[in-house]
């Protein structure tokens, strides 16, 4: 054809045409090699084929011989491990760590090694961990203070007294225990021993006096007996005047 509208010229007639779906046509080209696959081994056997099964059986790990059809049981949730209280804890343990860390502060002043001993002391007494932790975080408050005051004007080193010795009674408001009186008394000496003119005094169990005690919040207005001080009486040493009423509980 030499132009391009020219149509092929169709097939003549009774010339058969070519099928694409023969098996002429429809198989494709041998792979290199496959002349040889006529020289192959036959398939194995039956028994054969037991044996290799055999063979891989007999060889294989324990793990994979023989799986585990039962998973491990799932863990309960430990409520009890993360609910752990203070009561929780066997009170010699408890008693022991805290007096632990206690002896391992480098004191060199006389008055807090000794408010220190007398701090073990009340510790040993207390069975209730809940109680035994509130007096330890209550005195532990106090140790070291002497060193932390030494830059201080007389009135500062008052002012800070008064303020640590209100903040450790509040932490023991409530608190209950046989040596509660010995501890307040402990307490107040070593206040003392640390201010340069003043005196810090317990009063609990006292008859209430408005010359030397304030109601605190929660107190009964009718009530003469003071059942728990919020701060402590202090009164100066050259005058014995007082100089900060206690703030007590009626």
């Amino acid at each position: 054809m030499s132009e391009s509208n020219e149509l092929f010229p169709f097939p003549a007639v009774g010339e058969p045409e070519p099928k694409s779906n023969s098996p002429a046509s429809s198989e494709l080209p041998a792979f290199p090699g496959a002349e040889d696959q006529a020289t192959e081994e036959p398939p194995l056997s039956n028994d054969e084929l037991r044996k290799i099964r055999r063979l891989l059986t007999d060889n294989q790990p324990e793990a994979v011989k023989t799986p585990e059809t039962e998973l491990p049981p799932m863990p309960l949730p430990n409520t009890a491990a993360t609910a752990v209280k203070a009561e929780t804890i066997p009170a010699n343990t408890l008693q022991q760590q805290l007096i632990a860390h206690w002896e391992s502060l480098n004191l060199t002043e006389t008055c807090e090694i000794e408010a220190r001993n007398q701090f073990c002391e009340i510790l040993k007494t207390i069975s209730d961990n809940r109680v035994l932790i509130k007096v330890w975080g209550a005195a532990n408050s106090l140790l070291p203070v002497k060193s932390n005051l030494r830059h201080g004007t007389p009135e500062q080193k008052l002012f800070a007294l008064i303020t640590l010795g209100e903040r450790f009674l509040q932490m023991l408001s409530g608190v209950s225990f046989g040596e509660r009186k010995r501890l307040l008394k402990t307490t107040a000496r070593y206040l003392s021993e640390v201010s340069e003119n003043c005196s810090f005094i317990q009063m609990e169990g006292e008859t209430f006096n408005p010359q030397y005690h304030e109601r605190a919040l929660g107190s009964m207005p009718s009530g003469k007996s003071i059942r728990e001080m919020h701060g402590f009486l202090v009164t100066s040493r050259s005058s014995n005047q007082v100089v900060k009423t206690a703030l007590v509980i009626t």
